[in-house]
């Protein structure tokens, strides 16, 4: 009859091929390593019951082998036959000759990845499309059996019995000329030579080939070449064994004792083998060395083959070498995960806003309830799952996730490793808050005692944003920067006032504070060596109202502490929408928005934050800075009177005042909301094509490009399809692919999102498709358009998940001119592709790209950036570093420091490359006599670039001649240059 085949578990989620296999009598072997399969037993038993005799099809080595030698057998399967399946069993053993194996290259290459490539309908579709087409030649097949093993139940020894089996199929193991062939021309050995060496040993050769039969051709690859002599390699493993114990056992597991052979043309193989053997332990040892001059002393397994990839010696001589050679591996200390819901060190503002927000995480970035999981399937694949059920994608498996990222970072992911324990600390430098100046600040919030911390957790969340640095640090629960002294919750504006003449009279530094999402080091305290003052957070997340609305005018009056995602809310339910929303839009706030000059992805249509503000109220150091209007609820509109609030305000990072109120344009909510996607054959053309859009009278709301990586990324942000969905994708690629113009690896993606009126969005959308054909692309159709919008707010949970897993990764963007955008981006590439590898260090980054708003004279332009950190000293530092150089290249190719994220202190060192020296100056005067005892002293943008020169610090008294209580060291209680610390 058929014989049942073991098939290992990957198969059976393998659409339709699974369905076949399973049709075709198949079971199904867990083979992941993790303890014996539960099921196998039963399936062992349901076979035999229903048949007698019963054939079963098993390979007792578990999976293919790579190199085409013999693998150490497995033993769970006989186990389980012997252990718990009563009566006799006869044991077969037989063996597969190959000359060719039609898959042999795709083996190669994957030995040199740390993720292998998943089956799936698509790969199996183009073998069999190759094999229809004649393009597949594996020359000849031969099968020979040995004599069986009668196996009884209850046999002990069951590592014996797979070793006896395995030893009876080398002894069947046939050699063709092709073999031969093959091993003459890695080996340098003549071939006659090897043939004498095969015959001495007792080799079988192979049966006579056919006159008319053609022989196979001599592989040109010198490691395919490799695995084709390693398919009778083991022969010589005895030979090897007393001086090279490891490659013997590699070559031939569970082989006999050493031999000598008294074979000449034996000995002539085995000493060019071990040459070769000895070339791939030197180039080891080398690499080895190298890595340490770099601070690798204990470096991962793909960490140090990432390094032999440009040497001579084939990939598996070189990953056998590196195995013996690696020892006392060490990696990063594990991170801390979020904090636990019930955590009692949750920062106190959870418990001012009381129910008006969902808690935030701690640590990371989003909602506590939506965060991404990473778990084992049944079949030992990685699936990534994000919790909660804010968004799209929540509560969806997304099975090739975890693999995208190892295959192109060049890791292994270690469920093993993952963090167990919360982060329940963190540690700051400890200062005593002088009680003087806590009871005036309780004076003013009319002592109101929730409203005021200085708890080391509150401290910590406001002296930090949500840049990699600033993660890893609260991550690791240790503060490398300054934190606040203190942090207090205003809610009204007399309030603000008044903590701002408090701040005057006692010499205090404010740092205003809104949704904590800045990515520049923007909330940072100046070092105390600049400046010594007592630092205070004002935190304006209560300041939240709407004060007024004019509909017929199109305006609303808000306070500034409002998040992006409550405004909208509100703003919508009176059928109005502001068109802003930036990618932070849920936790943001509108006085945010306006400090760093931020733009959202709807730009196109509704402009960016300076085109939507009509007008700005800040509390000052001399008072409020507003415009004063003789009519209510409405604003002069467009003004020729001079300088205005609106533009001090405008990218201002806290530097001149608190922003506490602003007066917004808003539109009525747009008739018809649609998407749609375009592919495009490669980035160049989609720059083309972005171009073309642009020139568009009336542009739809948003218009993004994406390269191919992060196209890929999206891909591998798919849940596993429906069998319907498998098809339809495989289809998808076949039209793509026959289509000729379409590559997987250079193909990019435009997603499009309308809003207007249904004339308008029509319009949009004729021409949208029009382009496409005239760029020779192709609509992906509006589902993936929606699904490109969709996924952005939750790809943001993506890079502190990943810190889980030692991959650190951050975000910058770039405004940059047409004339400019392809060479910059692969410059930028490009040189971090450079000093990543210069430094020596694991895996590979990724970097991928986006077009996000488009402009007449140009484009903002995303990077995303990532790499492993497992082993790195100092890994966030390192990729700081990184990332400035990444910043210069843009500068340097034409880039701008920033279209929308701001300064800060990240990028504040950059500032006397883009303005004039006497622009600076005037700017730094400006500031002096608009806030002369710089209470606003958080030291952002220009005045970051100029803190320890007198113009500023002459009001932070570095040399004692500054402010009150600056003389006296502070009334922060500053205690030794080295401090203490707090832990909450």
């Amino acid at each position: 009859g058929i014989p049942h085949i073991a098939a290992a578990s990957d198969f059976q989620h393998v659409p339709i091929i699974g369905i076949l296999a399973a049709w075709s009598n198949a079971f199904f072997l867990r083979r992941d390593g993790k303890g014996r399969d539960t099921t196998l037993q039963q399936d062992l038993s349901r076979i035999i019951s229903r048949s007698s005799p019963a054939f079963i099809e098993v390979f007792i080595e578990g999976k293919r082998s790579r190199s085409r030698a013999f693998l150490k057998p497995k033993t769970g399967f006989l186990r389980c036959l012997c252990e718990n399946i009563e009566g006799s069993h006869l044991v077969l053993p037989s063996t597969i000759n190959y000359e060719g194996l039609v898959d042999q290259m795709t083996l190669v290459e994957e030995t040199s990845r740390v993720a292998k490539r998943g089956m799936g309908l698509f790969r199996l579709s183009q073998w069999l499309r190759a094999v229809i087409l004649n393009k597949v030649d594996i020359g000849r097949v031969y099968i020979s059996a040995s004599p069986p093993i009668i196996v009884g139940a209850g046999t002990l020894d069951v590592r014996g019995l797979g070793n006896a089996i395995q030893e009876r199929q080398r002894s069947r193991t046939l050699v063709s000329e092709y073999h031969v062939e093959a091993a003459s021309s890695v080996l340098g050995v003549p071939s006659h030579v090897i043939r004498e060496s095969m015959q001495d040993l007792g080799m079988i050769p192979w049966p006579p080939r056919g006159a008319t039969e053609p022989l196979l051709a001599i592989p040109s690859c010198q490691n395919v070449a490799w695995t084709t002599f390693f398919h009778f390699a083991h022969i010589y493993a005895p030979y090897l064994a007393q001086t090279h114990q490891t490659w013997s056992e590699w070559l031939c597991p569970s082989s006999s004792k050493p031999k000598k052979s008294e074979s000449s043309s034996v000995n002539a193989v085995v000493s060019i083998l071990t040459q070769h053997l000895e070339a791939a332990d030197n180039e080891v040892v080398t690499v080895l060395k190298y890595l340490a001059a770099n601070g690798f002393d204990s470096p991962t397994e793909s960490h140090v083959f990432q390094y032999l990839s440009d040497v001579k010696s084939p990939a598996m001589l070189l990953l056998l070498a590196l195995k013996t050679k690696m020892v006392n591996r060490a990696g990063t200390i594990p991170l801390q995960n979020m904090p636990r819901l019930e955590d009692p060190h949750l920062f106190r503002r959870q418990k001012v806003l009381k129910n008006n927000v969902p808690l935030e995480n701690f640590a990371a970035w989003g909602f506590q309830d939506s965060y991404f999981v990473l778990n084992e399937s049944s079949d030992g694949a990685k699936i990534v799952t994000m919790k909660g059920s804010r968004y799209d994608i929540s509560g969806k498996q997304l099975p090739n996730l975890a693999r995208f990222v190892e295959e192109e970072l060049r890791i292994t992911i270690d469920l093993m490793k993952a963090p167990k324990t919360c982060c329940d600390f963190v540690s700051v430098r400890r200062d005593t808050f002088d009680e003087g100046l806590a009871t005036g600040i309780l004076a003013v919030l009319g002592n109101d005692k929730d409203r005021f911390s200085t708890r080391a957790v509150d401290r910590a969340r406001h002296g930090t944003g949500h840049t990699q640095q600033d993660i890893f640090d609260l991550r690791f629960g240790n503060i490398r920067s300054r934190v606040p002294d203190a942090v207090v919750w205003p809610k009204s504006i007399l309030e603000v006032e008044a903590l701002v003449s408090f701040a005057v009279e006692e010499s205090l530094c404010l740092i205003p504070f809104g949704g904590g999402t800045n990515v520049t080091h923007a909330t940072h305290c100046p070092p105390r060596e600049v400046d010594p003052r007592p630092m205070v957070s004002i935190d304006m997340k209560l300041m939240n109202g709407i004060l007024w609305v004019n509909e017929e005018d199109g305006l609303v009056h808000v306070e500034a502490g409002i998040t992006g995602g409550e405004l909208i809310r509100r703003v919508e339910k009176l059928g109005f929408t502001i068109g802003h929303i930036p990618d932070s839009y849920e936790f943001s706030t509108l006085g945010g928005w306006i400090a760093t000059k931020a733009s959202g992805m709807k730009q196109n249509k509704y402009g960016n934050i300076e085109d939507i503000v009509k007008d700005v109220t800040v509390v000052g150091s001399k008072g409020i800075l507003s415009t004063s209007h003789r009519i209510s609820k409405t604003t002069a509109g467009r003004s020729s009177a001079g300088l205005e609030p609106k533009s001090l305000a405008l990218g201002s990072e806290g530097c001149f005042g608190i922003i506490t109120s602003a007066v917004l344009k808003i539109s009525p909510i747009p008739e018809v909301k649609s998407y749609q996607s375009v592919l495009l054959p490669s980035f160049g053309v989609g720059v083309e094509y972005m171009r073309a859009l642009s020139k568009m009278t009336m542009k739809p709301a948003s218009v993004r490009l994406l390269d191919n990586d992060q196209f890929r990324l999206g891909q591998a942000l798919k849940e596993r399809p429906s069998l319907f969905g498998t098809l339809r994708e495989w289809l998808a690629h076949a039209i793509s692919s026959a289509g000729g113009n379409f590559s997987l690896n250079t193909v990019v993606c435009v997603t499009i999102s309308f809003e207007g009126s249904a004339a308008e969005v029509n319009l949009q959308q004729r021409l949208v498709r029009d382009f496409a054909t005239v760029y020779e692309g192709m609509l992906a159709g509006p589902s993936v358009g929606k699904a490109g919008y969709d996924l952005t707010f939750a790809i943001a949970y993506l890079r502190d998940f990943a810190l889980n897993y030692d991959i650190i990764g951050e975000s910058f963007e770039t405004f940059v001119p047409w004339s400019c955008i392809k060479r910059l981006v692969a410059a930028t590439k490009d040189r971090v592709q450079f000093e990543h590898r210069h430094r020596a260090l694991p895996g590979e980054p990724f970097i991928c790209s986006r077009i996000t708003q488009l402009y007449d004279e140009g484009v903002c332009v995303y990077f995303y950036f990532c790499m492993q950190i497992k082993g790195v000293s100092n890994p966030s530092v390192v990729f700081s570093e990184i990332e400035h150089i990444a910043r210069e290249e843009i500068l340097s190719n034409g880039g701008s420091l920033s279209h929308h994220h701001g300064l800060g202190k990240v990028r504040s060192s950059f500032v006397s490359q883009i303005y004039s020296q006497a622009y600076i100056d005037t700017l730094t005067a400006i500031k002096n006599s608009i806030d002369e005892r710089n209470v606003f002293g958080a030291a952002n943008g220009i005045f970051g670039s100029k803190m320890y020169s007198s113009s500023i610090s002459e009001h932070t008294n570095v040399s004692g001649k500054g402010p009150k209580n600056a003389r006296e060291g502070g009334r922060c209680g500053f205690i030794a240059a080295t401090g203490t610390t707090e832990t909450a």
